[in-house]
């Protein structure tokens, strides 16, 4: 099967420092990108973002997610949730800049 039924095995995860160090990564990264996302959909200004990198970033995201989806271990889904995390932040940078 390709995409498993069990995304998030959370009950392991408190036994290895590496998945712990994974978990605590992804949650970082997503935050680390909400005052972008803030200023965005405040001010709908974003030139600073060209099309070709929104695009590429897309394009990377999805590749990320595919990769994700085919593994087992819970690393590799924390790397799918942080890639449809980011997808949908770049998709609504996109988005924005398409309006605009």
């Amino acid at each position: 099967m390709f995409i498993h039924n069990r995304i998030f095995d959370l009950e392991n995860i408190w036994d290895d420092p590496i998945k712990i160090s994974g978990l605590v990564a992804t949650i970082i990264g997503i935050i680390s990108f909400i005052p972008v996302l803030y200023i965005v959909y405040k001010t709908k200004i974003t030139k600073n973002f060209p099309y070709k990198t929104l695009i590429l970033a897309l394009i990377s995201n999805i590749l990320w997610i595919l990769y994700a989806a085919s593994k087992d271990k819970i690393i590799d889904k924390q790397l799918m949730f942080m890639g449809v995390l980011y997808f949908l932040i770049y998709s609504f940078i996109l988005y924005t800049k398409i309006l605009n």
